[in-house]
């Protein structure tokens, strides 16, 4: 199968791709976001983008790739810009932060006198907050100075004052806390553009990769304030080297605003967390907690804010109420489905009149942990295996050889080795013999024994026999767990609701690596229902978008506590038909 090397402007990011695919999904493997409300269907013709160099207008979901291209996305193509919300959700929101800033020149002569003043600007009387920083010293300053105001249940307080007009100098941070991955979005608080994104694996991971192992390591109080400790050192990592890539101060950061499971807002904030590992598994606390940034250690504006939302449940946290918040739940009436993969893997069913949620305990194999050569996306790593004239062709991130393979590669790998019959709807590779009788050539030479089991090879080192890239037994059945908790959480969902996937419209499919994913290789392993294709629309790391939603305004925020509070947690591990479900899941039927 052909390749064809595609580079985006202005990014100037060059990706290699197979003929066929839409220029929306090239954009998306090379890690760039097109505006596509419509999820790819061409109808709202969002996503234009110039062919170059003759400038050609096309819709990036419509026009199919089959040569080198040079693409140029214009700033309204891109999500938030100048427009709070990726994928369309909420477009008429404003962006109306609580923190925002007011120039006062010339300089009041007095506190009593400034406060007055911003209660004239405002119209409603301002305080001073409890948590201020106010020195007398910036009065009378000669070139004024900007009081710096934050907004809580709409009442303005003011936080400090800065020497001069920084007015211009308004950001936050929108975190995504995962058990595996940490990712930090720069957000300018005057006009909500992105700026810079970063992302890293999360250090816990070295005393447990999922929330149980952590749960047990935070039993003593030096556990817990290890966890803590360096989850909030890497966080701080991460803001120097957003900050870094900007070029601004860590005092221009004003607020962050964080999301995540239970565990790890409980981690992030020092919560004990050894109620959450006994039945009847219950949170130290559900609601939201807005206190100084430096508190939790983290490194913004001395008066900076640390915001984290409200949970649902013991295992359905505030990463959830963020997703259901992107994709609109609150306000749908056809009923939709949100599936969200992650190490924990979470479920919202339901509208705007009843929302049900589980938690689906999948571990990190969908991102690359438990399996042999798996990885998060990142360059070397294999993100699509397709066949093609009698072997497997890979996409690779980057322009590397193949080194590792990530979630969205490992479904199509499996769906690919389910399709010609080199695994069983068992689970397990099939009789070698046999196996090397029927298949082509290219595709026999792949399986060898590794380890003492069974193995496919997906790449081969360069100038050499030996594997680069392999899947093993005990890799699918890593797989098999964690689609079949997620297929599982699915059934039993749609039981308590009594409908069947029939009556879903909308599969919302989120996580880090979803925009990557074949809706055919996700139906095919079983990870999804079978369902027509074109009821799935990918809505990308919806957590995080949800979490910028909720940076930048304040409605979202009221949106968000009250999506939090709607949201009945279903304990599905309880329901009679559990195992039997979770049993015949694991099956590749």
């Amino acid at each position: 199968m052909k390749s064809c090397t595609i580079t985006f402007l202005p990014d100037e990011h060059t990706v290699q791709v197979h003929t066929g695919i839409t220029l929306l999904e090239a954009a998306a493997q090379a890690g760039l976001s097109l505006y596509s409300p419509c999820g790819g269907s061409g109808v709202c013709r969002k996503c234009r983008v110039f062919l170059e160099p003759s400038g050609k207008e096309v819709l990036a979901c419509q026009y199919g790739v089959y040569e080198d291209l040079t693409v140029t996305i214009p700033p309204e193509s891109r999500p938030l810009q100048g427009q709070i919300f990726e994928h369309g959700i909420r477009q008429e929101q404003a962006i109306d932060p609580r923190f925002q800033k007011y120039f006062l020149f010339p300089t009041p002569v007095s506190l009593s006198q400034t406060i007055e003043y911003l209660a004239g600007i405002l119209s409603s009387p301002v305080q001073i907050h409890p948590d201020a920083s106010v020195s007398d010293k910036l009065l009378n300053c000669p070139e004024g100075i900007t009081a710096v105001l934050i907004f809580e249940k709409d009442r303005p307080y003011v936080l400090c004052f800065e020497q001069g007009d920084t007015t211009d100098r308004l950001y936050g941070i929108a975190a995504d806390i995962g058990t595996t991955t940490l990712v930090l979005y720069l957000m300018n608080l005057k006009d909500g553009r992105l700026l810079q994104t970063a992302s890293a694996i999360n250090p816990q991971t070295q005393y447990g990769d999922d929330v149980i192992g952590r749960i047990f390591y935070a039993q003593t109080p030096e556990g817990l304030n290890r966890l803590q400790q360096c989850l909030a050192a890497q966080l701080n990592k991460m803001i120097s080297e957003l900050c870094r890539k900007q070029v601004i101060p860590h005092d221009s950061i004003y607020e962050i605003t964080a999301v995540g499971n239970t565990t790890m807002n409980h981690l992030l904030l020092g919560y004990p967390v050894y109620s959450l590992g006994q039945a009847p598994y219950c949170a130290y606390s559900l609601d939201c907690c807005d206190k100084i940034a430096s508190q939790a250690g983290l490194h913004i504006h001395p008066v900076g804010r640390l915001y984290t939302v409200e949970n649902v449940a013991g295992f359905v946290g505030s990463d959830t109420v963020a997703a259901a918040l992107s994709a609109g739940m609150d306000s749908r009436e056809p009923i939709s489905l949100l599936v969200d993969i992650g190490t924990n893997g979470e479920l919202v069913l339901g509208n705007k009149n009843q929302l049900l949620s589980a938690s689906c305990a999948a571990g990190p194999a969908l991102e690359g942990g438990r399996i042999l050569y798996g990885s998060r996306a990142q360059k070397g790593a294999v993100q699509r295996v397709l066949l093609a004239n009698g072997d497997i062709v890979l996409d690779v991130i980057g322009t590397e050889p193949p080194r590792t393979i990530c979630g969205s590669g490992l479904i199509d790998a499996v769906a690919v080795m389910l399709e010609v019959g080199i695994l069983t709807p068992t689970g397990a590779f099939g009789d070698f013999s046999s196996l090397r009788q029927k298949l082509p050539p290219a595709l026999a030479e792949r399986l060898i024994r590794f380890e003492e089991q069974p193995a496919f090879v997906l790449a081969w080192q360069e100038h050499s026999n030996k594997p680069a890239v392999l899947l093993t037994q005990r890799d699918i059945r890593q797989i098999q767990l964690a689609k079949a908790a997620i297929y599982t959480g699915i059934v039993l969902l749609l039981q308590k609701m009594e409908i069947t996937i029939e009556g879903v419209e909308t599969i919302f499919l989120a996580g880090a690596f979803g925009n990557y994913i074949q809706k055919s290789s996700a139906i095919r392993i079983g990870l999804l229902p079978v369902v027509k294709e074109e009821k799935i629309r990918f809505i990308g790391n919806a957590a995080g978008s949800g979490a910028q939603m909720i940076l930048l305004n304040r409605q979202c925020r009221q949106i968000a506590s009250e999506l939090a509070g709607k949201i009945e947690y279903i304990e599905i591990a309880r329901q009679p038909a559990f195992q039997d479900i979770y049993t015949h899941s694991m099956l590749f039927e």
